[in-house]
């Protein structure tokens, strides 16, 4: 999702003059070092005035022509750019503006047209125009107080009007800068310039979607920039306020963000705590990362080496036994590499597994245990005993075997295990001596008798 910044500078908004500024209806005193170069001169210039539309254009060339040196050679220059703006020929206009700010770098009309008629030059855009772009939007940013300096307040500007002036064109000049890089594709920097803007006006829901494509076009080389990106795909998902996005686009960036998101997370699980996280800032809190599906699972996999370490019978099952058993092709794991063998044989040093007993067969002296080894209460071993244990123990009482697989069922899991007494550690059963028989009738009513 490619998405420019358009922050279109308005030529009235910005006080543009189409009229001659300097009143020059009369020759000017030798005091103002400024005067026609004979009627002929002050004639063209007349019939300047005088002309509509694009005809000022004809008359400007034809004065420019008789007298190329003229006194007010850079108030014609000034008149071209205007009538280029108001004619509608953006092309012309955007080179007048760049030609002035040769010799003029803080002429404020070229500079605002610059700032303004950049964005209006595509598909035509070429790489000098953006050149020439970023050229006078650095200038901008680094010359604000020399720009708008009180002598360089054009005379048609009011002096209320001069102070609104500076800030908004600090804004236009980020805003562009920020553009040109866009175009260019320099992913780097846009993000950078995107970010300077977006902290300049945080409303600007369109500037988080661009920076949030500026910071996924670098998740190959730079993947920690991946979660910053999707969060300014979520705040302009979910922000509603001013400059805020139409519905429409609120909603193709949220469909965006769900399937990415759910693409490196691995799950849409934590999604909607982004959502309510990213309405109403711009930026996320300091620390904000997103796991990803690798880091996830290299967690996962550690905190698996660390329970084994520390259970390391119970490693042995989910990682020997329960996972390749439940999964395709467990059958064939089962007759290959478990059935006739006695487990867990000392593997990873483990000589017998442990589980808590959940039922038995009979209670007493049985023959059949059901053990749970992983949750309690949930069975999922089956001992069946060649001889009888003496005696009973309670459930949830813990016993310690070996035994040989017999067979296993994938849902509920269940491993039989063939095993003899001798193989059981932890049986406390005792042996209870035989019941007395009852005594006869006979006996007892002779005792009754007695």
């Amino acid at each position: 999702m490619k998405n420019s910044i358009v922050r279109l500078i308005s030529a009235a908004g910005l006080g543009l003059s189409l009229g001659w500024v300097l009143a020059a209806q009369e020759p000017k005193t030798q005091e103002q070092k400024k005067d026609w170069k004979g009627q002929e001169e002050y004639s063209l210039f007349q019939a300047f005035q005088k002309a509509d539309g694009k005809a000022k254009i004809e008359a400007l060339d034809k004065w420019k022509a008789a007298f190329p040196a003229s006194d007010f050679a850079d108030e014609r220059e000034e008149q071209y750019l205007f009538v280029y703006q108001q004619a509608n020929m953006n092309r012309q206009a955007f080179d007048k503006a760049a030609e002035i700010l040769k010799t003029r770098p803080t002429h404020f009309y070229s500079l605002s047209a610059i700032e303004r008629l950049v964005y209006t030059l595509p598909p035509a855009l070429k790489p000098a125009d953006l050149d020439t772009a970023e050229r006078v939007s650095k200038y901008l940013l680094d010359n604000l107080d020399t720009v708008f300096a009180p002598s360089n307040k054009p005379a048609d500007v009011k002096d209320a009007d001069w102070a609104t002036y500076k800030p908004a064109m600090k804004n236009a000049a980020q805003a562009t800068l920020a553009w040109v890089y866009v175009q260019r594709k320099d992913h780097a920097n846009a993000e950078t310039e995107l970010t300077r803007y977006l902290r300049l006006d945080p409303t600007q829901a369109q500037t988080s979607l661009t920076l949030g494509s500026e910071l996924l076009a670098q998740h190959q080389e730079h993947p920690e920039k991946l979660p910053l990106g999707l969060y300014q795909f979520a705040h302009a998902a979910t922000y509603d306020g001013q400059n805020s996005l139409p519905a429409a686009a609120r909603k193709q960036a949220l469909d965006y963000l769900t399937k990415t998101y759910t693409t490196y997370h691995g799950s849409n699980e934590g999604l909607e705590s982004l959502l309510a996280l990213a309405k109403d800032s711009p930026f996320p809190p300091e620390g904000f990362s997103i796991e990803s599906v690798r880091q996830i699972a290299a967690q996962k996999a550690a905190a698996e080496e660390d329970f084994v370490k520390a259970h390391p019978d119970l490693g042995l099952w989910q990682t020997a036994i329960k996972d390749p058993l439940t999964k395709d092709g467990g059958e064939a794991y089962f007759e290959a590499n478990m059935k006739g063998t006695l487990l867990p044989g000392g593997a990873n040093g483990v000589q017998k597994f442990k589980g808590k007993i959940v039922s038995m067969m009979p209670q007493v002296k049985p023959k059949q245990i059901v053990l749970a080894l992983e949750q309690p209460n949930v069975p999922d071993v089956i001992l069946e005993l060649s001889e009888a244990l003496p005696g009973k123990m309670e459930a949830g009482e813990e016993l310690q075997f070996e035994g040989v697989a017999k067979s296993y069922s994938r849902q509920p899991f269940m491993v039989v295990f063939e095993t003899d007494p001798d193989k059981i550690a932890g049986w406390t059963g005792k042996k209870t001596a035989p019941a007395k028989p009852p005594a006869s009738k006979s006996k007892a009513k002779a005792s009754t008798k007695q």
